[in-house]
């Protein structure tokens, strides 16, 4: 009699939800009466979010690999389309009033639905997303589904790869929003290195991709000012990072209790996205952090390892795709809390505060889902 495995995919996906609710409860409120008047009013928008990417969630757990053609042809040219109105209002100064693609800190990474004088909508407001997010998981699955489709017909996909991966990181670094573009990039490389062509011209990719890097950096002073202030432990932003690592360390091992955080009182920087890390760690220690991460572990292991066991070739470079995405999230998002790295902004995959994020990261964990079903 055969055995039939749990699947795991499903069970991660809204334990980590779970936990991301829980701590939104506690880290939001501060923010939320401030600013909205109604202490859990982020904590409701992202509760209200959930239904959504269960709905893609889902749909991607159920669809067949051989169907994701069309959905993938079309989410790249979507993903395009939104790519390249911001990147033509990226370059207009700041002062200019767009609308739709608002300069928020300095740079266009919203298109907003309904922005004024739109009516608003109730208890949301203006309705926004950010087409890097949604564009992480449609260069998954177009590269993917382009690479599949040249291996079994035995050609070369490199200029295939280098197009598709340049052309969207290319987009995304006209935003400017250069830590996403990075991610973009290094997305679409592991594809490309998981699918098994040929490495000998993608050895020069790497220095060219440097270079340009540096360019970039360079075009920009602010990002070289961050940098230096980085590596000096100077300037606004790490004044943000000291009070993270003092949030981290006055949890200690256990934390010092649920709600108990002084350091979410106006202290951490996106208390309820890009810091809520440091929230867990305050409030539940070093046991509450580990134990989060020994969470997205098990999910990587497990993404991972379907890309391992995969006998297709779509299947492997998706699971590969999709799991590295998340993974480089949680280092990238881990790593800036205890001073590895500058603070770049990107979110704890499916904890941290954001529409954007979660209903994507979740449609990427549905065709992960839909991989594993397969297999048990």
């Amino acid at each position: 009699m055969k055995v039939t495995k749990p699947a795991s995919i499903p069970l991660l996906t809204y334990l980590l939800l779970a936990v991301g609710v829980i701590f939104m409860a506690s880290s939001s409120q501060i923010y939320s009466q401030e600013v909205y008047g109604v202490p859990y009013h982020l904590l409701l928008l992202q509760i209200g979010w959930i239904p959504v990417g269960s709905a893609f969630f889902w749909y991607f757990y159920k669809i067949r690999l051989e169907k994701l053609d069309k959905i993938a042809y079309l989410t790249f040219v979507l993903g395009i389309g939104f790519l390249l109105i911001l990147a033509i209002a990226g370059l207009m100064p700041c002062e200019w009033n767009i609308p739709f693609a608002p300069c928020i800190k300095g740079a266009r990474r919203w298109l907003f639905i309904n922005p004024s004088p739109l009516p608003a909508i109730p208890f949301i407001g203006v309705l926004g997303f950010q087409p890097s997010e949604f564009m992480k998981l449609g260069l998954i699955m177009y590269l993917s589904v382009q690479l599949s489709k040249l291996i079994k017909r035995r050609e070369e996909g490199f200029w295939v790869y280098l197009l598709i991966t340049g052309l969207v990181s290319f987009l995304v670094m006209l935003q400017p929003n250069m830590s996403t573009a990075v991610i973009l990039f290094l997305i679409g490389s592991v594809v490309y290195f998981v699918s098994g062509q040929s490495l000998k011209k993608f050895a020069y990719v790497i220095p060219v991709a440097l270079i340009l890097g540096l360019i970039f950096i360079f075009a920009y002073s602010y990002r070289l000012d961050r940098f230096k202030d980085f590596i000096a432990g100077e300037g606004s932003e790490d004044y943000h990072v000291r009070q993270i690592l003092i949030s981290l360390g006055s949890g200690g091992v256990t934390g010092v209790g649920y709600g108990q955080s002084k350091q979410k009182y106006s202290y951490l920087p996106e208390v309820a996205a890009d810091s809520i890390f440091a929230v867990i760690g305050e409030e539940f220690g070093l046991v509450g952090t580990l134990s989060l991460i020994s969470l997205f572990g098990y999910l990587l292991f497990k993404g991972f390892t379907l890309s391992l066991q995969a006998n297709d070739v779509l299947e492997r470079v998706l699971a590969a795709g999709i799991t590295f995405w998340i993974g480089l999230q949680v280092f990238i998002n881990v790593a800036a809390m205890v001073r590895l790295i500058p603070l770049t902004g990107i979110p704890l995959p499916l904890v941290s505060y954001g529409g954007s994020s979660m209903v994507f990261t979740m449609a990427g964990l549905g065709i992960l889902a839909g991989i594993e079903k397969r297999k048990v």
